[in-house]
C-alpha cells in the first residue's frame, strides 16, 4: 500500500493556517525592524558627521557655564545616549530581514501545509528548529536592551510581551514539530 501525497485532517489545515498567520506578522514586525535600524544608522551617520560641532557647541556651553548654548548640540547629545541605549543600528537591520526571510518562508510552508502535502512535513520541522534556534540567539543577544528599555520579566514588568515573544519563539515551533512528527505515520 503506498502513502497517499496529501496528509489527511483537519489539524495540518489549521497548523498551516497559524503558520502563514505568524509568518504575516514576522514578516511586518521584521521589516519594521529593519526599517528601524536603517533610520537609527542614518541618524548615527549624521552624529558621527557633526561630531566636531557637538564638540564645540559643549565646549562653548561649558566655558561659558551654560549661558551660551548652540543650538541643537543638546539635542544631539540626547540623541547620542539614546543610540547608546539600543542594539546597533546594523545589528536590528540584520535582525529584520533575517526574520523577514524566515517569516516569508514560513508563509510558503503553512501555505503548502494547509495545501495538505505530505513532502512539507520535513522542512517545516527543519524550519521550526532552525527558527528557535535563531530566536535563543536573538533573545540571549538583546536580552540586556530589552530588560533596560522595556523591563524584566522576572519582577513582572512588561510580562506579556515577554510572554508573547516566548508562545512565538519556543511554544510554537516545538507545538509544530511535536505536531507534525505524530502526523508523519
Amino acid at each position: 500500500m503506498t502513502k497517499s501525497r496529501r496528509l489527511s485532517g483537519d489539524s495540518v489545515v489549521v497548523l498551516g493556517t497559524i503558520l502563514v498567520v505568524v509568518g504575516i506578522f514576522d514578516v511586518v514586525w521584521g521589516l519594521g525592524t529593519a526599517a528601524l535600524g536603517e533610520e537609527l544608522m542614518v541618524i548615527a551617520g549624521e552624529l558621527e558627521s557633526n561630531h566636531f560641532q557637538m564638540m564645540a557647541g559643549g565646549f562653548v556651553r561649558m566655558m561659558t557655564l551654560g549661558v551660551f548654548n548652540l543650538s541643537g548640540v543638546e539635542t544631539g547629545e540626547h540623541a547620542r545616549k539614546l543610540l547608546a541605549m539600543l542594539p546597533r543600528p546594523d545589528y536590528l537591520v540584520e535582525v529584520g530581514w533575517i526574520r523577514a526571510g524566515f517569516a516569508m518562508v514560513a508563509i510558503l510552508l503553512g501555505t503548502v501545509l494547509a495545501a495538505r502535502r505530505r513532502w512539507a512535513l520535513m522542512p517545516v520541522v527543519l524550519w521550526a528548529s532552525i527558527g528557535t534556534g535563531w530566536g535563543v540567539w536573538v533573545t540571549w543577544r538583546s536580552w540586556g536592551v530589552l530588560t533596560d528599555g522595556v523591563g524584566d520579566p522576572w519582577r513582572g514588568e512588561s510580562l506579556p510581551l515577554f510572554i508573547f515573544e516566548l508562545v512565538v519563539h519556543f511554544v510554537w515551533p516545538v507545538v509544530l514539530v511535536v505536531a507534525l512528527l505524530a502526523r508523519r505515520r
